[in-house]
């Protein structure tokens, strides 16, 4: 089902807050860190969804890294979703599966703000 972009992740202290105010203002993620997302039950995902179609977009990074996106609760991939370089603001679709509790996990490996806008869900 597509929807309307809609804000879910904004790391940023600044910046516009997401739909419904959570996880916004988060704050730059580490390296090596992992944030887990809510996607279920939010901005009309309903809480069966499988998969988002989700914008994820890094800013403000702060070395070369990468970004993996994964169900939370399952083994993180060997595969990178977006990649970078310092200094970079880079977008990149992503389908991520949904895990436990709703929701998503996104690691990255060195430090960067992160945005996630998601576009649609399936089933």
């Amino acid at each position: 089902m597509s929807l309307v972009p809609g804000r879910l992740l904004e790391t940023r202290p600044d910046a516009p807050a997401t739909i419904d105010g959570q996880s916004s203002g988060i704050g730059q993620r580490t390296g090596g860190s992992t944030t887990e997302l809510k996607v279920a039950g939010r901005y009309g995902i309903p809480t069966d969804a499988t998969s988002a179609v989700l914008n994820v977009t890094v800013t403000g990074t702060q070395g070369p890294g990468y970004i993996t996106v994964w169900p939370c609760g399952t083994t993180m991939p060997t595969a990178s979703n977006l990649n970078y370089t310092t200094g970079d603001t880079i977008p990149n679709l992503v389908i991520a599966k949904i895990g436990t509790n709703g929701n998503i996990c996104l690691f990255t490996t060195t430090p960067t703000d992160l945005i996630a806008d998601v576009n649609g869900y399936t089933t």
